[in-house]
């Protein structure tokens, strides 16, 4: 299963810019494969829909970062559970085309 979201902040800059557009895969089964790296989206209760890349991974959760200097980490965000995960972003749809994440 697939989902599109569109980025609206920097955090993520310069590997993606507000306006961009992400394609996530959604299955659960992927979620065991998770690893350090990859970028995922997340909805969090507190900050709502963040996307971040996976800083490490733990049995039952994860901890993020943000590719942007100012970005929000697992500092603030605390352990993200597996059950909050949305998706790991495959695509990025850009004003200068499609590339692979």
């Amino acid at each position: 299963m697939f989902e599109i979201v569109k980025v609206r902040g920097m955090s993520m800059h310069p590997t993606l810019a507000p306006g961009d557009y992400l394609i996530l895969t959604k299955a659960r089964s992927q979620m065991k494969n998770l690893r350090a790296g990859f970028v995922v989206v997340v909805d969090h209760p507190k900050f709502g829909i963040i996307v971040k890349r996976i800083k490490s991974r733990g049995a039952n959760h994860i901890r993020l970062i943000g590719d942007g200097t100012t970005s929000t980490d697992s500092d603030r965000l605390g352990d993200i559970p597996l059950s909050w995960i949305k998706g790991r972003v495959r695509l990025i749809i850009t004003p200068k085309g499609i590339r692979r994440l």
